[in-house]
């Protein structure tokens, strides 16, 4: 069963001046660290793989999807559109 977390990307960060100036975007390391960050079990050992489909942008809320078994796979979606998706391992 997938459990679900909504997250909110943080409307000011340092990053977003160089990321794009005019036209920022949360670059992807931030991506998965409020992802990281939402999960709650630390930090993973490994980045199995991770997709980026869409940008997300400074302030737009986002929802989590994910399952969680011996690796966590997960899927971010604003609205209905997927904005990335993983799999992270732990321990």
């Amino acid at each position: 069963m997938d459990r679900e977390i909504h997250i909110e990307a943080p409307l000011n960060h340092p990053c977003y001046t160089g990321h794009f100036p005019g036209n920022p975007i949360v670059p992807g390391v931030v991506l998965l660290d409020l992802v990281v960050g939402a999960l709650g079990i630390g930090a993973p050992r490994a980045l199995d793989s991770v997709k980026f489909h869409r940008a997300l942008k400074p302030g737009e809320r986002f929802t989590l999807r994910y399952q969680q078994a011996a690796k966590v796979t997960f899927r971010c979606f604003v609205d209905d559109q997927l904005v990335a998706e993983g799999t992270l391992s732990f321990a």
